[in-house]
């Protein structure tokens, strides 16, 4: 499933309209349609507002209603960050994407993504606010090639 049929698929669980969906997002009806078709992309800041709106992690409208496959399991990032404006993760699950998988930020300051990994080991940073840090919160990490630590999180 694409990213559009995902949207589609929550918006109508969640008994909300397109027109509806719009308004909250400041956008026309038309551009709605668009993106449910997937006839036009969606840039990661209207993923962020489409997650927020629709109260789902962002992992689920880029991952499918359903996105546990089989042999994968639920995985959590989470940084406590109650001053930071942008928090993303990325790492060896997302090839070290520069812009990472953007987490959400809850009341008490922590940040968080839900995963749908396989089993194994995976290496990963925080890019909050554009810099990139190991989670403070794992002892686990790996030695990089730019003279830091990644953090470790493993999959059983």
């Amino acid at each position: 499933m694409l990213v559009g049929d995902n949207i589609r698929l929550i918006r109508e669980r969640k008994k909300i309209t397109q027109e509806e969906l719009a308004n909250l997002l400041g956008v026309s009806r038309q551009a709605i349609c668009m993106w449910e078709k997937n006839k036009r992309e969606i840039s990661l800041s209207f993923l962020t507002k489409i997650s927020e709106v629709l109260e789902v992690p962002i992992s689920r409208i880029i991952g499918g209603v359903n996105m546990v496959r089989k042999g994968q399991k639920k995985v959590v990032f989470q940084l406590k960050a109650p001053t930071a404006t942008n928090v993303a993760v990325s790492g060896d699950f997302n090839n070290w994407d520069p812009k990472g998988l953007p987490l959400k930020k809850s009341r008490n300051g922590i940040w968080s993504v839900e995963l749908s990994l396989q089993p194994g080991r995976y290496e990963y940073k925080f890019i909050v606010d554009g810099e990139w840090k190991a989670d403070p919160d794992n002892k686990l990490t790996s030695p990089n090639p730019f003279g830091t630590e990644n953090s470790v999180k493993e999959v059983k």
